[in-house]
């Protein structure tokens, strides 16, 4: 942008910022929670000026060169050290603010590789489709700078995307031509591994394999990614080449520690970044609230609305981030309606149309890509977007970002507000919290957003049913050893198992070898742990589903061989790599004309897609009119209606195993008895509450559901249902409250039981947050007597489980963040300005009674008198 016009810009920033925070600019937090401008924090970020570095000595002058034609003459230091890593041969992972040119961490190594040896290649991994598009055009003007240049180079540097839009006729082309393969975890999945001899070029000089964006390979994805990947590594080791893997993420807690269980490589990490940073505001909105007794605050959208168009009066451009399609539609339209209005008082142009845009998923491509050149040259002057835009799409420097709602994640926050003020410009980041919970926790807490570490990715790519899914698709691709591991499990009894159903047949050598495979208590033996398996993927219950000359001593002789696909089968088409099963229900719209809309996983399917469900897709309203259980389809028409559904579930979680536990004392209550305690110590004054990590069965079933008001959240109606069960093996972590607990409490038992309700809602809640997973990934349960009088006299459990078959390795942490857990439940409940709960903190009054607040307070107040602080980074919130 000119000076000429940054000065104008700033000057407007400033005044829309004074207009909406009064007077001053506090550096620090500050609370200003005034009944006139409901802010309840401001930070301002200094601006930081850059570090440089010299290109390293290995790099190939005709591409500095290049770089320097484009205005590139020497690197910032992040840069710098992650382009020596990657040309040492080391893995690398480079974590760094939006805008701060990580790209070049990667795109250097990988054109100066082809420059060195024209028959090197690389593979790029984006987790959208729009995420490859835009670095095509950064790697093709590259490369045709290079190619005009002096020197002598390859005739082309072939650069191409490959996925499910590539057309037929061009995929033989690419897998030819192909230096630089743009493609997709999905693609490289079902499109690329399985058809590997085709690739072999590929394959044979893979040099690089670059994964952009790592933080959004979490929870599920990241588990199937992590498959992808070992049999990716798997068949670069049968054709002689081992890829380097270059990482870039946005802020987590453990990038490199991602980026290790995701690849199963070591890695060296880069954190410290020398890329410039303009100064910006950061500012925390909470909507007043308008009925105090039920905690109910003025719609978060028509605030965002006011603020948006508090920034447009002064010509600023700026993006809106809504949480959800329609979200998007409704604040596109406002905006609209309210531009020509604002533009006009400002003297600028009336052409408002084109000004103000939508963007989100079911856009045609070339509508996004107009969207998005209009950011670049300024056309555009707001878009109003879905999470689509968060990632590192190329949308110029904008001055302002206003996000409607809590992202879910500080990491996916922080991402948001880098999309305005990109290099040294001025900026302001704008959150409008809404009534739920996590708004509500982090817009009154706001150190646990700026203070706090980000939250850590986690995966567990070893859950049987993902692993197993894949080990299908290796040995489709390539034969298994009798000596071949894939994963912590033993895969030889997974193959064995797979066998006795005729997919893989063992070709027996007569040579005995010796075992050198590494045995521990974990792979050893997968009976067990297969056992529900054999259910899940149609797999015999017959003994001797082990390898033929198979023995238990690690070192004894067992004979070779090879384990070959022999189905007729095409096992990664029936593979999702979004959920855990592939036996998923697709949606089919009747309205008009037959046809399927979307598809939803196993789990999700009967509390989304029951009778007189209402589906949203693109912004449109369907309703559920017939679910067929067995065919797994869910058909639906379009309807006009101005509310939401809520699936009421009744669900029933039994604990299996436990994994870890721990007692803790807590005073008040008299000491559990020595007789058939288990071995509990006695303590005199003391009872103990516990918390516990293991595997669990839940049974869940579908037994009704709520009418929701948009934007209001009032309930309209309700229905009752008759679904069958759902049944699962799972992972959880569960709190158990003691009735000696309960007994302390001076309510009685219908209150009590409301506050351990009210409780496990909130803990949801948080959980949620710490986690840094999405609201479906986890489940809650309370394991409570039937009768109200036995309420205070049986202890309670309150369950959070893995919402997936096997277990994604949501519980394991919570196990030990229980205190940190517990504390912010605590301040979540507390902090809320309601009198009796609501939405934003134990749930709406029509689900608890009106002392659950309350009780679930001097729950807490007394289990966390004696809970131990497990992690001395705790904040204390």
């Amino acid at each position: 942008m000119l000076p000429a016009r940054r000065s104008q810009a700033e000057n407007a920033l400033d005044a829309a910022l004074q207009r909406l925070t009064g007077p001053s600019l506090p550096g620090d937090i500050v609370r200003l929670d005034t009944p006139d401008l409901h802010i309840t924090a401001v930070r301002r970020l200094l601006a930081v000026t850059a570090q440089y570095a010299p290109f390293p000595a290995a790099l190939d002058e005709r591409l500095t060169r290049a770089l320097a034609t484009r205005g590139v003459t020497q690197l910032y230091t992040h840069q710098a050290e992650a382009i020596d890593h990657a040309l040492a041969g080391h893995h690398t992972v480079v974590i760094t603010p939006t805008a701060s040119g990580k790209t070049l961490c990667y795109n250097v190594p990988a054109v100066n590789a082809i420059l060195r040896d024209p028959s090197s290649r690389a593979l790029y991994l984006f987790p959208t489709k729009a995420l490859a598009q835009d670095q095509l055009a950064e790697l093709h003007t590259m490369c045709e700078t290079i190619a005009g240049g002096p020197g002598e180079t390859p005739e082309q540097i072939g650069v191409f995307t490959y996925d499910g839009d590539t057309p037929q006729d061009a995929r033989r082309s690419i897998r030819a031509r192909a230096h630089l393969v743009l493609s997709n975890p999905d693609m490289v999945h079902s499109g690329i591994l399985p058809h590997h001899p085709r690739w072999a070029k590929l394959f044979e000089n893979l040099r690089y394999v670059i994964i952009d964006e790592l933080h959004a390979y979490r929870g599920v994805f990241g588990s199937h990614l992590c498959n992808v990947l070992r049999r990716l590594r798997r068949i670069c080791r049968h054709y002689g080449s081992h890829p380097v893997f270059l990482c870039s993420s946005a802020t987590i807690a453990n990038p490199r520690e991602l980026a290790e269980r995701l690849t199963e490589q070591p890695f060296e990490l880069v954190d410290t970044s020398g890329a410039p940073r303009g100064e910006k505001y950061f500012v925390f909105v909470n909507p007043p609230v308008v009925n105090r007794q039920l905690g109910i605050r003025r719609s978060y959208l028509s605030e965002t609305r006011r603020i948006a168009s508090e920034f447009l009066k002064r010509n600023l451009q700026l993006i809106v981030f809504a949480q959800s399609r329609l979200s998007t539609e409704i604040l596109t339209t406002y905006l609209k309606d309210d531009f020509e209005g604002a533009h006009r008082g400002a003297g600028a142009p009336r052409e408002s149309n084109a000004r103000i845009r939508g963007y989100r998923g079911g856009y045609l491509p070339n509508r996004r890509r107009e969207i998005e050149k209009g950011l670049r040259d300024g056309a555009v002057r707001a878009v109003v977007s879905t999470n689509a835009l968060e990632l590192g799409i190329d949308i110029g420097a904008l001055d302002v970002c206003v996000m409607a709602g809590y992202p879910g994640t500080i990491a996916a926050t922080w991402q948001r507000a880098g999309r305005a003020g990109r290099r040294t410009s001025r900026s302001a980041a704008v959150m409008v919290a809404s009534s739920a919970p996590l708004d509500q926790f982090v817009v009154r807490n706001p150190s646990y957003f700026f203070d706090a570490s980000p939250e850590r990715a986690l995966i567990d790519p070893d859950n049987l049913h993902i692993l197993v899914d894949h080990i299908k698709c290796a040995a489709f691709e390539l034969p298994f050893t009798t000596t071949e591991e894939f994963g912590k499990h033993d895969v030889q009894e997974i193959l064995g198992i797979l066998s006795e159903q005729g997919l893989v047949h063992l070709s027996v050598d007569e040579r005995p070898v010796l075992d050198t495979r590494e045995h521990d208590g974990a792979s050893a033996s997968a009976s067990d742990s297969l056992e529900p398996l054999r259910g899940a993927h149609a797999l015999s219950n017959s003994a001797g589903g082990g390898v033929p000359g198979a023995t238990e001593d690690g070192g004894a002789p067992r004979e070779t061989g090879k384990w070959s696909w022999t189905n007729e089968s095409y096992p990664a088409d029936a593979v999702s790599l979004r959920s855990v099963s592939s036996d998923n229900f697709v949606v089919v719209d009747t309205t008009n004309e037959t046809r399927v809309i979307g598809e939803t996983d196993f789990t999700s399917g009967p509390p989304t897609l029951h009778p007189k469900a209402i589906y949203i897709v693109e912004g449109k309203l369907y309703q559920v009119e017939r679910l067929d259980f067995e065919g797994r389809k869910a058909f639906v028409r379009e309807i006009d209606c101005d509310y939401y559904t809520d699936a009421i579930t009744y669900t029933r979680v039994t604990p299996i195993d436990t994994f870890a536990s721990s007692l803790e004392p807590l005073r008040g209550a008299e000491a559990p008895s020595d007789s058939g305690g288990g071995g509990v110590p006695a303590a005199i004054g003391k009872c103990w509450a516990q918390r516990s990590h293991g595997e669990v069965h839940v049974v869940s079933r579908v037994v009704g559901f709520k009418k929701i008001k948009f934007y209001t959240n009032e309930n309209v109606g309700s229905g009752e249902l008759d679904l069958p069960e759902q049944q699962m093996h799972t992972t959880s972590y569960w709190l158990t409250i003691p009735a000696s607990l309960l007994g302390l409490l001076p309510y009685a038992s219908d209150d009590r039981r409301d506050g351990i309700v009210g409780l496990a809602f909130a803990i949801r809640q948080v959980a949620q947050l710490l986690l840094m997973c999405d609201r479906h990934d986890i489940g809650i349960s309370i394991d409570a007597p039937d009768g109200l009088d036995s309420a205070a006299s049986t202890d309670h459990r309150i369950f959070v489980y893995d919402n997936y078959p096997g277990g994604i390795g949501f519980s394991a942490p919570l196990f030990e963040m229980h205190y940190e857990l517990l504390t912010s439940t605590r301040k979540l409940i507390a902090d809320c300005e309601c009198e009796q709960g609501c939405p934003g903190c134990v749930g709406p009054v029509g689900n608890t009674g009106p002392l659950a607040k309350a009780a679930a307070l001097r729950i807490l107040d007394v289990m966390l008198e004696h809970a131990p602080r497990e992690r001395s980074e705790v904040q204390a919130l």
